[in-house]
């Protein structure tokens, strides 16, 4: 299994904690609870019993996130949300979203192929977007496949992509921003996750830091001013820290110092609209709930694979 497999399990046990709380939830993710509950039975039982602080920033960064998504959608044009690394990400299926969206899902094939088949066993269906899901690494040319499972660049998106661009190097990430904008039309709305450079150097980091290498989940980069490095792209970047926001109160988020300030460990939470790139004129698609969207296309495989079987060429 890849580290980045395990990361996304990992995060789908800190959204099962969140959901459990007795009280006082951010968020309740249903898709999180049931993975949970289906692959670790003695997890899930004590996070039920056991309510912990232990994922506060999580929960805190991904309330964060669920608002600016959902702000986007019902506040601007774009109608197609990608989300970069979805892992076990249920937004899909938990968010309130419009008439309309097209949500597609990017991760490794066997990241893929793994929530296929829970989704399968599960029964839980997107019935409010059409969920797209789409196998590429983000090393590699992901925006193909993301063209070949139906985007459009012409239209305006809504981007997310939190809590993977650290495990990449700096060029990497580069090229994960700078395809993003070339694939971004007027009025999208990038919404990503880094931490600072000045992480890498503070020394209460450096037990962290070595266990995630030796874990084979190794931190790679950072971003010292997270506003010039997007501006620099033709984004104006809001920037927050997970202890600047009102869902922080009464959580242990810790504090930081203020900008500006050596030495400190900080992880950024932005949201930034395209200020550039003329829109290519282009209709949104039609909204096909998930359950009939798998209907069709197993019925174009099965046509497919009854097609081939009659190929006198057919394996």
């Amino acid at each position: 299994m890849s580290s980045l497999i395990e990361t996304a399990h990992w995060i789908a046990c800190a959204r099962a904690a969140e959901s459990l709380r007795p009280d006082g939830r951010l968020f309740e993710d249903p898709l999180a609870v049931e993975f949970v509950r289906r692959t670790d039975p003695d997890l899930y039982d004590r996070l039920r019993t056991e309510p912990s602080s232990r994922f506060d920033v999580l929960a805190v960064r991904t309330a964060f996130f669920d608002d600016r998504l959902i702000r986007a959608v019902t506040g601007g044009p774009a109608r197609q949300v990608v989300v970069l690394a979805a892992g076990m990400d249920g937004r899909a299926f938990r968010l309130p979203w419009p008439p309309g969206v097209t949500l597609y899902e990017v991760d490794l094939p066997e990241g893929v192929e793994e929530k296929s088949a829970f989704l399968s066993r599960s029964g839980l269906v997107a019935d409010r977007c059409h969920r797209v899901p789409v196998a590429a690494d983000l090393t590699g040319d992901w925006p193909a496949a993301l063209a070949e499972a139906g985007f459009r660049p012409g239209l305006p998106t809504v981007w997310l992509v939190e809590g993977v661009l650290y495990y990449l190097t700096e060029e990497q990430v580069d090229a994960v921003v700078d395809r993003v904008t070339e694939l971004s039309a007027a009025g999208s709305v990038l919404c990503l996750e880094q931490v600072n450079t000045d992480l890498y150097r503070a020394p209460w980091m450096r037990d962290w830091l070595r266990q995630m290498r030796d874990a084979g989940r190794p931190w790679r980069s950072g971003v010292a001013e997270p506003e010039a490095w997007l501006a620099g792209r033709g984004w104006r970047a809001e920037v927050r820290e997970p202890c600047d926001l009102d869902e922080a109160a009464g959580r242990v988020v810790p504090r930081t110092p203020p900008r500006g300030t050596p030495g400190a460990a900080r992880t950024w939470l932005v949201a930034a609209e395209l200020a550039t790139g003329p829109a290519v004129p282009d209709s949104v698609p039609d909204f096909v709930p998930e359950s009939a969207s798998a209907s069709a296309s197993a019925s174009a495989s099965a046509s497919a694979s009854a097609s081939a079987s009659a190929s006198p060429t057919a394996a």
